[in-house]
């Protein structure tokens, strides 16, 4: 085997890899994200606290905001809400980097976009963004 086949297939396992391990934390990454869903309904800021880096910028209708507030923000949802998170993309832009999209649907409708951080093994927002959207 000459040396570009063997880089050639050094590189599509490589690729392979990567791509496998890419793939458990984007399912993580929406775990994350719906564990924040959830938490944020109850006005568990504690458990939401946990998700958020402390450097947080968040945007949103309100205007930019930073952990506490963001943290002020939350309130219990009506009874009976529910959230409804989907349509997920998520990019890496490296092993510890992740842009995410979802919208949400309901009486709290709308897209967001957050930047996920990987840090001593556990993965925190950095940066979020949400915009109203029609409800359904």
């Amino acid at each position: 085997m000459n040396i570009k086949s063997k880089l050639l297939l050094t590189g599509m396992a490589l690729g392979i890899f990567s791509a496998g391990v890419l793939a458990d934390d984007t399912s993580n990454l929406i775990s994350l994200d719906k564990k924040w869903g959830q938490a944020g309904m109850k006005a568990d800021k504690a458990a939401v606290k946990m998700l958020l880096s402390e450097k947080l910028i968040s945007v949103g209708p309100e205007g930019v905001m930073d952990l506490n507030g963001e943290l002020a923000g939350y309130e219990p949802a009506p009874a009976g809400a529910t959230y409804d998170a989907k349509d997920f993309k998520v990019m890496f832009l490296d092993p510890n980097t992740a842009i995410m999209t979802h919208s949400v649907s309901g009486e709290d409708a709308h897209y967001s976009m957050h930047v996920w951080s990987k840090k001593g093994g556990g993965w925190q927002v950095v940066a979020t963004s949400t915009t109203p959207a029609a409800a359904e």
